[in-house]
C-alpha cells in the first residue's frame, strides 16, 4: 500500500483545517462560564447554552450528512465554516445573554454542516485497510487544535484584561475575533487542496444517482449500527454530564483561574494526542474492539477518580490520563463504525450518528449544571465502601464515569467487528455491509 494513498494533499488539507476549526472552536473553553456570567446568566442556566448548540447540531447532523452524499462534502464544509467566521464576530459583540443563546443555537447549525461531511470525505479517501491509521492522523490534528483552544483563549484573554487594560467583560469578547480569523484560515484550507469525493458529477451513471439511498442494512451489520445507535447516545450523556461543568469544578475545588484551566486542559490534551495516531495504527493491526476497550475504559476510571483529587497538580494528572484514554478509543472507534457504512450512505449515517450522541449530551449538560450546583457543597457517605466520604461536588463526574462503563460494555457485547483486510473480501460492499436494493428507513 503506497502512503500518498493514506497521506494525500488533500487528507492533509483536511485535517489540518479540521486543526484550525478546532483551535477556534475551543477558545472560550476556558472562560465561557464566567461570559454567560457576566452576560446575566446564572451558573445553573450554563447548560442551556450547550444544549442550544447540541440541539440543533443533532436535528441537522444526518439531513446535512445525507445532503452531503448528494451535492458533495467540500460545499457543506465550506458553508459550515463560511457562517463560524460571522457568528464568531457576533458572539464578540452581544450585550445580553439571550443573544448569546441565539448564537449557539446557529454555532450547531454549521457545526453540523461540517463535522459529519468532513469525517466522511476522509473516509472516501483512504484505503479501508488503513481507516484507523488515516482517522488517528486526522483525529490527532483535530485534538492538537481541540486542547490548544483552551491555553489559546486563556492567554489571549489574559493579556487582554492585563495587558490591554480592558474590562474583565470586555476581555471575554477579544478571542471570539480571533476565532472568526481561523474559521477564514480553514476555509483557505479546504479550498485550497481538498478534493470532492461525492456529488452528482462523480457519480458513473444515472442509475447510481437514483440508488444513492437505496441501501438496507440487514443482519449483523444493521444490529451493530443499532447497538452503535445507543452507545453514541449514552456517549454523548456522559460527555455531556461533565463538559459545561468541568471549568467550575476546577474554580470551585482549586480555586482555578481561566489562564490555569486552559493550560491544565490544553496540556493534559496533548498528553493524550501523543497516543492517538499510534492507535489508529494499532486498530489496523491488533483490531478495533481491543484498542477501544483499552482506552475507553482508562477513561471512564479516570472520570471516576477526578473526584477523589487533593490539589490542582493531582487533578491535572487524572485528566492527563483521562485525555490519553479518550484519545486511545477515538480513531478505534471511528474506523470501527466507518467499516460498518457504505459509502453511498455515509454522510448520513456518519450525520445520524453524529445527532444520537448530541442527543445524549443535550440531556447531560441539561442535568449535569444543575446537579453540580444544587449538590456541590454537599458531601455523602457510602456505607458499603467502608465508609467511603465522597463530595457532592464530584456527583457529574461518577455518574459519567458509570454512563461510559455501561456504553463501552454494549459495543464490545453486541457491535461486530467486520475484517480489515481488502483482500479478504470479494465485493466491497456487498460482504461489507449484507446490503440490499431498498430504502433505508
Amino acid at each position: 500500500m503506497r502512503r500518498s494513498e493514506v497521506y494525500s494533499a488533500s487528507v492533509i488539507a483536511l485535517s489540518m483545517a479540521s486543526l484550525v476549526e478546532n483551535i477556534a472552536g475551543t477558545i472560550p473553553v476556558s472562560y465561557f462560564p464566567y461570559y454567560t456570567k457576566s452576560l446575566g446568566a446564572e451558573y445553573w442556566f450554563l447548560g442551556a447554552f450547550v444544549a442550544a448548540f447540541l440541539i440543533t447540531s443533532a436535528f441537522l447532523s444526518q439531513p446535512f450528512g445525507s445532503l452531503s452524499d448528494r451535492i458533495g462534502r467540500k460545499k457543506l464544509i465550506q458553508a459550515g465554516l463560511l457562517a463560524d467566521v460571522f457568528l464568531g464576530t457576533l458572539t464578540g459583540l452581544i450585550t445580553n445573554w439571550e443573544s448569546l443563546l441565539l448564537l449557539r443555537a446557529l454555532n450547531g447549525v454549521a457545526t453540523a454542516a461540517v463535522r459529519p461531511a468532513a469525517e466522511a470525505s476522509l473516509v472516501d479517501q483512504v484505503p479501508k485497510s488503513r481507516r484507523g491509521e488515516a482517522l488517528g492522523f486526522f483525529l490527532t490534528a483535530t485534538m492538537i487544535g481541540w486542547f490548544l483552544g483552551p491555553i489559546f483563549g486563556g492567554t489571549i484573554q489574559f493579556l487582554s484584561e492585563t495587558g490591554l487594560g480592558l474590562a474583565l467583560e470586555d476581555s471575554y469578547r477579544i478571542p471570539y475575533f480571533v476565532d472568526s480569523g481561523l474559521s477564514v484560515i480553514a476555509m483557505i484550507f479546504i479550498n485550497w487542496k481538498v478534493r470532492e469525493t461525492r456529488g452528482h458529477s462523480l457519480i458513473e451513471t444515472p442509475r447510481k444517482t437514483l440508488e444513492q439511498d437505496d441501501v438496507k442494512l440487514t443482519g449483523s451489520v444493521l444490529r451493530s449500527v443499532r447497538v452503535l445507535y445507543v452507545t453514541n447516545l449514552t456517549n454523548g450523556f456522559a460527555v455531556g454530564f461533565i463538559a459545561p461543568v468541568g471549568v467550575l469544578f476546577l474554580g470551585a475545588m482549586f480555586g482555578a483561574v481561566p489562564l490555569q484551566m486552559g493550560t491544565i486542559l490544553s496540556l493534559s490534551g496533548f498528553v493524550g494526542i501523543l497516543f492517538n495516531f499510534l492507535a489508529g495504527k494499532l486498530a489496523d493491526v491488533w483490531g478495533r474492539k481491543p484498542v477501544i476497550a483499552i482506552g475507553s475504559l482508562s477513561s471512564r476510571l479516570a472520570s471516576l477518580g477526578l473526584p477523589f483529587t487533593s490539589d490542582l497538580l493531582q487533578a491535572a494528572g487524572v485528566m492527563s490520563f483521562r485525555s490519553l484514554g479518550i484519545n486511545v478509543a477515538m480513531p478505534a472507534t471511528r474506523a470501527l463504525t466507518a467499516d460498518l457504512v457504505p459509502s453511498r450512505i455515509r454522510g448520513k449515517l456518519f450525520g445520524r450518528f453524529t445527532a444520537f450522541f448530541d442527543t445524549g449530551m443535550v440531556a447531560g449538560a441539561l442535568l449535569g449544571p444543575w446537579l453540580f450546583a444544587t449538590f456541590q457543597s454537599q458531601e455523602f457517605k457510602i456505607e458499603l465502601l467502608g465508609g467511603l466520604t465522597v463530595k457532592g461536588i464530584g456527583l457529574p463526574f461518577f455518574i459519567s464515569g458509570i454512563m461510559g462503563i455501561i456504553a463501552l460494555t454494549l459495543l464490545l457485547a453486541f457491535v461486530k467487528e467486520l475484517p480489515r483486510n481488502e483482500k479478504k473480501t470479494n465485493n466491497d460492499e456487498a460482504e461489507r455491509t449484507e446490503i440490499n436494493r431498498e430504502i433505508l428507513d
